[in-house]
């Protein structure tokens, strides 16, 4: 009897695996397809955000204020309505709804900047505080990574910083400051609690002024980069508390011989972690003009000894008339070293000091730190620049533009 039942299996075995196999690779496939529509539909979210960016930049240019609600950008702004709804809930129909929802189109983005009131459930000691002057609360202490647009509708939620960084995080994106600061501090209650009349109304604070204003009578010739600064000067960007350029005069400032408008930092990624989440790339610095040379204020983070003749970085330059450009290679030892002096750094005759300063971080290590200072001589000087993209290698060390002059 056992062996006819041994028989029996062994016969039906195969019949039983030929049952099995598709239904296995079936599951597979199922599960491999599912993978690659969650990243495509996240990958086009991205580039969503991006566009929302760069309207909500416009936008602030012409307005000196950041909108209240992202459907301001419609039409003029984003052209396409459809950028406001994320691929998933385009494929769901699912739409965010509550009091955080867009009031005019739908929309599946938070934008976290709008001027709702906070209310008693969330700040019932403040409930006239606006959730804008909350978020500006915060970058007061987290800086610009605070998120301007966020987006739920992903296995992780994907933020749009103010500085134009797109992260990654849990439902709550303050967990990934517990080693910077104590995130309580970020709460409605712990952010308003100095105020001498919480139920009073607040008059909100423009945005713009995150970083300091344009003198309105700065020459043409001093490129205006407000809308494609993403780090204050008074801001440890680049990690370590107070390890800032607040030491750096601001306005129409003269180094080394050249004029700069110097209000902020433009600062492109590396693969250091504190540098992963800025831009690759700044496309589109509007010039508009012709010129002879073109100035550049620079530095760069993150670099070394060892780091001596490696291309970190470019300028590409973009004509109005035809299209042409031209790259300005940014060479570390030649055009750019690490923004902090570094121990064992040999002197270099193209290096061009522009300006050095202290902040508490070089001051511990009883150095400086500094800027440099770029010279660009145009060989079509009568062809009008119309843009430059600001661009890093992608390496470890990641430069960073601080101002632009014609001349």
């Amino acid at each position: 009897m056992k062996n006819c039942v041994a028989g029996f299996l062994l016969l039906m075995w195969p019949a039983l695996f030929c049952v099995q196999l598709p239904s296995v690779l079936a599951q597979t496939e199922a599960a491999g397809e599912e993978a690659k529509l969650a990243a495509d539909e996240k990958e086009s979210c991205v580039r969503n955000l991006k566009i929302i960016y760069e309207a909500i930049q416009n936008y602030r240019v012409d307005h000196k204020n950041i909108p209240n609600w992202l459907s301001d950008l419609v039409p003029q702004y984003i052209h396409d309505a459809n950028v406001l709804v994320c691929p998933v809930c385009r494929r769901t129909g699912e739409i965010e709804s509550g009091t955080l929802a867009d009031p005019k189109i739908p929309c599946s983005y938070l934008y976290e900047f709008c001027p709702l009131q906070l209310g008693t459930t969330d700040a019932p000691e403040n409930p006239t505080k606006t959730r804008r002057q909350w978020k500006q609360r915060q970058m007061g202490l987290a800086g610009s990574v605070v998120p301007i647009v966020r987006c739920r509708h992903h296995g992780v939620v994907l933020n749009l910083a103010f500085d134009g960084r797109i992260y990654e995080s849990p439902p709550s994106w303050e967990v990934l400051l517990t080693n910077q600061l104590d995130i309580a501090e970020l709460i409605p209650a712990r952010i308003f609690a100095a105020d001498s009349d919480p139920n009073a109304a607040e008059t909100s604070i423009p945005l713009a002024s995150t970083y300091p204003p344009r003198d309105p009578r700065t020459k043409p010739s001093l490129i205006d980069l407000t809308a494609y600064y993403n780090a204050a000067l008074t801001e440890s960007w680049q990690g370590n508390s107070k390890n800032d350029l607040a030491s750096l005069p601001t306005g129409v400032e003269n180094f080394a011989g050249v004029d700069y408008d110097v209000r902020g930092i433009v600062q492109v990624g590396g693969k250091e972690q504190a540098a992963e989440h800025f831009p690759a790339r700044i496309e589109g610095i509007k010039i508009q003009q012709k010129c002879a040379r073109l100035h550049f204020l620079h530095s760069a983070g993150f670099g070394a000894v060892t780091d001596e003749g490696q291309q970190v970085g470019s300028y590409i330059v973009h004509f109005a008339t035809n299209r042409m450009q031209l790259e300005i290679p940014i060479i570390y030892g030649h055009d750019v070293r690490n923004w902090h002096r570094l121990a064992g750094e040999q002197p270099s005759a193209d290096l061009d000091l522009a300006w050095k300063g202290t902040n508490a971080v070089s001051a511990d290590s009883h150095n400086f730190v500094r800027l440099f200072a770029t010279t660009w001589v145009n060989v079509v000087p009568s062809v009008e620049i119309e843009s430059i993209d600001f661009v890093s290698s992608m390496g470890k060390v990641a430069p960073f533009l601080v101002a632009i002059t014609a001349e």
